[in-house]
């Protein structure tokens, strides 16, 4: 068994240090903590990569394939209850002043 870094495994896997971390400590990917570091066995990594392959071979929209990325609202939108534009919110007033 040859275990390796997490830099390493990374690239083998092609996952984001980070990722792979977090998959790690979830138990979702095979990995031995070791001084406080993650570990890898490089043959389980190959084996993992293939079945997560047959996998998502199989089922659309795959977790792992997906980038949560949380979106800002575009400036069309507008934030909740606000106006859009100065023109709008003068002519607010005006009316609520009865000019």
């Amino acid at each position: 068994m040859e275990l390796i870094g997490i830099a390493k495994a990374s690239k083998i896997i092609d996952m984001h240090q980070v990722t792979l971390r977090g998959k790690a400590a979830k138990n979702e990917i095979p990995a031995y903590k070791i001084g406080g570091r993650w570990k890898f066995d490089a043959v389980e990594l190959e084996k993992f990569v293939k079945k997560d392959k047959d996998r998502s071979g199989q089922v659309a929209g795959h977790e792992e394939n997906i980038c949560h990325v949380k979106l800002s609202p575009s400036r069309k939108e507008g934030k909740s209850g606000t106006t859009r534009s100065h023109r709008r919110m003068v002519s607010g007033y005006a009316e609520a002043l009865g000019l």
